[in-house]
């Protein structure tokens, strides 16, 4: 992919096996229903959604109906870092977290009119600076965002944990996504938050109903897959690459969490 690319989603474009990206990018519906598990959560569009992925990201598409279709921009890291640096943090989390944009004015007006105004660019030949297009307007959207939570404050529900609960979970699955290759166990994680583990397990059990370990071991064999999947790498580099004492620790971790080794899965 370029900095930046334009295009449609639908049943004989999306990748059905399990995958990371390398890039961030905004869905926009159009018809039908699909559902796609992103991470550990699982997202539904029907009719004119938004949907919002990040580099790093494991996608799954679990279920897409024959009549669905989307437009989606998908843009690169650097493209997301410029055009997301005059935003707070919080507001960005916010929309890690928010995924589905649940802003219905936002769809309505401001996406449907970036989508419309993006094809324009893309589909006239003359036009070459389509990367600082896409950075302004999604500077614009992030801007928009931050601008509506001003004005109408989330009022967060109590049973979904206050509001910093919900930083350090975000915390813990930010550093989950970016150090999974050397952070195997739940002390890692705690000490790089700062917080106990037991505290960690509290607020992780309050968020998904499963514990910091059980998250860290389905995140790191979603990515074991992954990289078995496309990468032609041997077992030892492999092992290496992703932290483990040797091949036969990365063999019996495998096989504990897969019922099979790593040379039956790739075979």
């Amino acid at each position: 992919m370029n900095e930046t690319d334009l295009g449609n989603v639908d049943r004989t474009t999306i990748d059905s096996e399990v995958h990371a990206i390398d890039h961030g990018a905004i869905l926009y519906s159009q018809a039908g229903t699909a559902r796609v598990r992103i991470n550990f959560d699982v997202w539904e569009l029907q009719g004119r959604d938004v949907l919002i992925f990040f580099p790093g990201d494991v996608v799954k598409w679990e279920m897409m109906n024959e009549d669905f279709s989307a437009d989606i921009i998908r843009y690169s890291s650097d493209i997301l870092r410029a055009a997301s640096l005059n935003v707070e943090h919080a507001v960005y989390e916010q929309l890690r977290a928010d995924r589905r944009c649940g802003y219905r004015e936002l769809i309505d007006v401001v996406i449907d009119s970036m989508f419309r105004i993006l094809y324009f660019y893309f589909t006239e030949e003359h036009y070459q600076l389509t990367d600082r297009i896409v950075t302004l307007h999604l500077q614009a959207f992030f801007l928009g965002f931050y601008d509506y939570l001003q004005a109408h404050p989330r009022e967060d529900n109590q049973e979904k944990g206050t509001q910093r609960t919900d930083e350090l979970f975000v915390r813990f699955m930010e550093l989950l996504e970016t150090e999974f290759h050397q952070g195997h166990e739940v002390n890692y994680y705690a000490n790089r938050m700062c917080i106990t583990r037991k505290y960690l397990g509290i607020i992780v059990k309050g968020k998904t109903g499963l514990s910091p370990k059980q998250i860290i071991d389905e995140y790191l064999m979603l990515r074991l897959k992954l990289t078995m999947r496309t990468s032609k790498a041997s077992l030892k580099q492999i092992a290496d690459e992703f932290h483990f004492a040797d091949q036969s620790a990365l063999t019996r971790y495998f096989k504990t969490h897969a019922g099979v080794t790593p040379q039956q899965f790739r075979l």
